[in-house]
């Protein structure tokens, strides 16, 4: 079970608020506050559950509410099932908390009304889980919790959306997508890829994040290659020197269980 379909699902066994919501629930844009975006989940055309993401480069951060109770979440990849007790602050002051993981690339956790306040308030929050500390600044949080509040209040539902804003037809190099075109979506579908460097140059292996901003994650010699951890709606690109894309925008493919089918052979 993911995050959106598991995130009120942890809220049955603590506050009981009403069914889980099916594997089948839907994710969908709802508005962006600065670096958040707030999305809403919808079970067929019923409301689950809204929320605002932001990411530190490597790893996402979601604050989710049904309108009614509170939730944060990580991606989680490590072999831990069930509650955990995971050390988590804001600035210098830690805590131990309890996180639960079920084994679907997520640890979540309730939280009350202080922690939600400190998180509209303090600058900084930061989480000890199995790729060690992960720091998120929380600039712009209190718009972006505002944001997923109104979007619960109204189930999701925005009377007249704005239109998406034009994107630039601009490239970095020869064979790249377009800035801004390509970008991740979400974090639901975790899958382990192989980048295979075959062409005569060194390549850059770049992530595009939920902005669409390339952020480079290893650099890859000529025969030599990589192991990554992704998400199946993560975008990667691998790029050279002179801002040339090689290989085309890779994703890897969750359901797979074809050997070398999440291995990504780059040549020139």
């Amino acid at each position: 079970m993911t995050f959106r379909t598991r995130l009120f699902a942890g809220f049955i066994a603590l506050a009981t608020l009403g069914p889980a919501l099916p594997a089948t629930a839907q994710e969908q844009a709802y508005d962006r506050v600065g670096r958040w975006s707030i999305s809403v989940v919808y079970d067929g055309n019923r409301f689950g559950y809204c929320a605002a993401d932001v990411d530190n480069g490597k790893v996402q951060f979601r604050i989710g509410t049904d309108g009614k109770s509170w939730q944060i979440g990580v991606p989680y990849y490590g072999n831990v099932s069930g509650p955990m007790d995971v050390y988590y602050g804001f600035g210098g002051a830690a805590e131990m908390g309890t996180f639960h993981a079920e084994g679907d690339g997520w640890a979540s956790m309730m939280i009350n009304d202080d922690q939600l306040n400190a998180f509209r308030t303090l600058p900084e929050f930061s989480v000890n889980l199995d790729r060690g500390e992960q720091t998120f600044k929380l600039a712009g949080a209190a718009q972006a919790i505002d944001k997923a509040r109104e979007c619960a209040r109204n189930k999701g539902q925005k009377a007249a959306p704005p239109p998406p804003a034009p994107q630039q037809n601009v490239t970095n190099g020869k064979n790249c997508p377009p800035f801004g075109t390509v970008r991740s979506q979400n974090s639901n579908a975790p899958v382990k890829v192989m980048f295979v460097n075959l062409s005569k140059v060194p390549l850059n292996i770049m992530w595009i994040d939920f902005n669409g901003e390339w952020k480079k994650y290893h650099t890859l010699a000529p025969n030599s290659n990589v192991t990554q951890p992704t998400y199946g709606t993560h975008p990667w690109i691998a790029v050279d020197s002179r801002g040339t894309c090689h290989g085309g925008v890779m994703y890897g493919n969750p359901a797979s269980r074809t050997e070398g089918d999440n291995m990504f052979q780059i040549w020139d």
